[in-house]
């Protein structure tokens, strides 16, 4: 239940959906298996596992969801060698050559035919939507994936008035002053990652890995031209995580908040600890996003 990265986006119109009215919306749209002719099925699924029927779980005011993805697995290496066997059985039985067009078409009939046969995979994407703070929050660092998990609910609700957050200043610009100036703003901190780059015909990059970010080699390069497009920070000791050059957060990693606040409960229920577990992510995270966001705008 722990998210690993943050995709943000931002409604630019009030989000009105209740956890009712989105659970009744995702129902709409439960995933399918995938047909035997098909390569994927997408919908959605229950946040609480596949033998749920609750589509949605709502804590204060935030509401989690979940996408799932269901494909077929056929390798593109696998297609090709049965290609090449039935081209070498036509080109040998009618003695002729197989042109690109006709090659083409039997690719499209082995595909066919072997689709039904591949094994399938299921995955899953979470988000979460917090009303307050009209934000969109999945769980990914891949824009592809983001789009693809805001098309799917775009059309089960209708419409999704979301945009990408804007800052006056680039994310590189106020990282590498940051850097210049030592420290970021409180109650952030340093951590021991970065990644610098030469904005040039170059694009030279060098990459701190667990570095005292504070030494003279990084502050040399930085004197040299080179700006922060990567930056691990720590929120109030809580939080670590990579800030990136398009305001996405990876590498998220939660410090003394389960032990603190998880390990002496007792749950008598998967379902219970989820929605404990979320509750106490999305306060915290929500927290520190309201304390970022504005130093980066």
């Amino acid at each position: 239940m722990w998210f690993r990265n943050l995709y943000l986006f931002e409604f630019d119109a009030a989000f009105t959906y209740d956890a009712q009215q989105m659970s009744n919306a995702l129902a709409s749209k439960i995933i399918m298996d995938c047909p035997a002719s098909q390569r994927e099925s997408v919908g959605w699924s229950s946040p609480f596992g596949r033998d749920s029927e609750l589509m949605v779980l709502a804590s204060q005011g935030n509401i989690l969801l979940r996408m799932a993805r269901q494909e077929r697995l056929l390798p593109a290496s696998v297609l090709k060698d049965h290609l090449m066997e039935r081209v070498e059985k036509i080109e040998t039985r009618e003695n002729r050559k197989i042109g690109t067009r006709e090659r083409r078409g039997l690719r499209e009939e082995l595909e066919f035919e072997l689709l039904p046969k591949a094994f399938t995979k299921r995955s899953h994407l979470d988000a979460w939507i917090d009303s307050a703070n009209s934000r969109l929050i999945i769980n990914t660092c891949s824009a592809p994936r983001a789009e693809n998990f805001a098309k799917l609910l775009r059309n089960t609700l209708g419409s999704l008035p979301i945009v990408l957050p804007e800052t006056d200043t680039s994310p590189v610009t106020t990282m590498t002053q940051w850097m210049r100036n030592g420290r970021p703003p409180e109650p952030f901190e340093f951590g021991q990652d970065c990644c610098l780059k030469t904005l040039n015909e170059q694009n030279g990059t060098v990459t701190f890995k667990r570095h005292d970010l504070s030494g003279n080699e990084l502050r040399s390069n930085l004197e040299a031209g080179k700006l922060v497009t990567q930056l691990e920070l720590v929120w109030n000791d809580k939080v670590r995580f990579i800030l990136t050059e398009n305001l996405n957060f990876k590498r998220l990693r939660f410090v003394n908040i389960m032990s603190d606040n998880l390990d002496q409960q007792r749950f008598e229920s998967a379902q219970e600890k989820i929605d404990a577990e979320f509750s106490l992510m999305a306060g915290e995270i929500t927290q520190m996003l309201n304390q970022l966001m504005p130093v980066l705008t």
